[in-house]
């Protein structure tokens, strides 16, 4: 659990305007609020997905630390594989670049923009708002619903970084580091 990894650690949950506005947007979106923590000195650490990190950090941060990376493939979640979706078959994603893979690969299903954290997109799935759904085994894994993976997309390339977990911290702060 996460308690048992942080030991004397405290989690402070923050929630971003990535959480907070699902509409599109750059990179930023998912950690500006976890950086400016981290420059005030509320928090030491702050965790990210690699694939969300931009690639220009704030002056006074620095990435200190990854820990093994998670399989990086996307997974299809209530179905099988995708040959065995049918024709029309309502798939949701957030992603352009899984929308893009997707349609190339079979065009006679209806990609659908779905957004929305992890349980709330397996809800939407439930209650029938889509047939399917293509989301990071990584994170699926890591919150304990891998059942839910029906296949690995291997024929997708995934995001750079996908499955990469990184610890971002103040430059020069060794308590951190």
């Amino acid at each position: 659990t996460v308690a048992a990894l942080l030991g004397d650690a405290e989690l402070v949950p923050i929630t971003t305007s990535g959480d907070r506005d699902r509409a599109g947007g750059d990179k930023e979106r998912w950690v500006k609020e976890l950086e400016r923590a981290l420059l005030a000195g509320d928090v030491d650490l702050a965790v990210h997905s690699a694939k969300d990190v931009p690639s220009e950090l704030p002056d006074g941060l620095e990435l200190v630390g990854a820990p093994p990376r998670e399989e990086p493939f996307d997974a299809l979640v209530g179905a099988p594989s995708l040959l065995e979706l049918r024709a029309g078959a309502r798939v949701g994603t957030a992603s352009l670049r899984r929308t893009a893979q997707l349609r190339a690969l079979r065009d006679d299903r209806d990609v659908v923009a779905i957004r929305g954290n992890v349980d709330t997109r397996l809800l939407r799935l439930r209650d029938g708002d889509v047939d399917a759904l293509v989301l990071a085994a990584a994170g699926l894994r890591r919150l304990g619903r891998e059942a839910a993976i029906g296949c690995l997309l291997t024929e997708l390339v995934p995001a750079a970084g996908q499955g990469t977990l990184v610890l971002e911290a103040r430059a020069g702060d060794e308590r951190a580091h």
